[in-house]
């Protein structure tokens, strides 16, 4: 192969790993929610807090991918390269030592791996970067002032498509439910006495299956009691235990919560169609209403702070 061959076929290798780190970035940004709630499952910090490293994820994954197709910066974004898929391998190994089989979200919703075939990928594109290790190719001028302002755009841009839900909190306020109506279905259930979480829930409701995972996390990370969460599901199924059982299995991380049932009929009237809802009851008097965006993690557990 004569040189000038050499060259061009490393600089498509270089664009094509840039662009797998972009489709990456943008996989991950279009199943946001899937992607804040897989870093929430871990319990290391707040939903919060992971909600803006989701996007902090995406956003320094997105910028290596488009420094290696305009080739900015060649050698300091082939080192954060390199160092970002040390990092993630450590991770996935970490979870493929562990035993877990579920997506890894490495590529959003886009295409389902799993921690291992992740890590495979990783080689590949390991490969990749040290075959163009040592080629810098045509650099363009100024890429100090194209980086900076490449990097603030991409920021600002993707904060302003995709807020973070605690942007929304202190607009976002829910008052669906309608409690009076709602007294005699909660007498009637026994969930009237003491602090309780009731959570308004349909099995085939996206967010609602979201809102599980949310709420999931928030009553592991703060050892709220599960027997003080409960769970009403409008009836869409003749069977709806099964539907109820699946539910669980496949959202909220597998944590089932006590549960009951009410007819559409009379479950739109009570939450006037809204789905899901989150409520805080204590001895039978509404507390504090939510809808997905406007869960409140530190308020939440400081509700049930003296039920631990």
């Amino acid at each position: 192969m004569c040189k000038s061959s050499g060259v061009i076929l490393k600089s498509a290798v270089r664009i094509i790993l840039g662009a797998f780190f972009a489709l990456s970035a943008l996989a991950k940004l279009s199943s946001m929610e899937s992607f804040e709630l897989y870093i929430f499952s871990f319990g290391f910090a707040g939903f919060d807090l992971c909600s803006i490293a989701a996007r902090l994820i995406i956003i320094f994954e997105f910028l290596i991918g488009f420094f290696l197709i305009f080739n900015l910066l060649s050698r300091p974004t082939k080192w954060l390269t390199a160092l970002s898929l040390v990092g993630f391998s450590a991770f996935l190994l970490w979870r493929t030592l562990l035993g877990d089989k579920e997506s890894c979200h490495c590529m959003g919703d886009l295409v389902d791996m799993n921690p291992l075939q992740s890590l495979g990928k990783n080689l590949i594109l390991g490969l990749m970067l040290a075959y163009i290790w040592n080629h810098d190719g045509k650099l363009l001028k100024r890429q100090n002032l194209i980086a900076a302002i490449s990097a603030a755009a991409v920021s600002v841009g993707l904060f302003l498509v995709s807020p973070p839900d605690l942007y929304y909190r202190n607009m976002s306020d829910s008052h669906d439910l309608s409690s009076e109506a709602f007294r005699p279905v909660a007498d009637s259930l026994g969930l009237s006495s003491g602090k309780r979480a009731i959570c308004f829930y349909s099995g085939s409701c996206e967010h609602c299956q979201h809102c599980a995972s949310k709420m999931a996390g928030i009553i592991r990370r703060h050892s709220i009691p599960s027997e003080r969460v409960s769970v009403l599901f409008m009836q869409t199924h003749e069977n709806q235990d099964s539907v109820a059982v699946s539910f669980f299995a496949e959202s909220g991380e597998g944590l089932e919560l006590p549960y009951s049932y009410l007819h559409p009929l009379k479950f739109i009237p009570l939450t006037n169609g809204a789905m899901p809802l989150v409520v805080l009851f204590e001895d039978g008097e509404l507390v504090k209403e939510y809808d997905y965006i406007s869960i409140d993690e530190d308020e939440i557990a400081s509700f049930f702070d003296d039920q631990r």
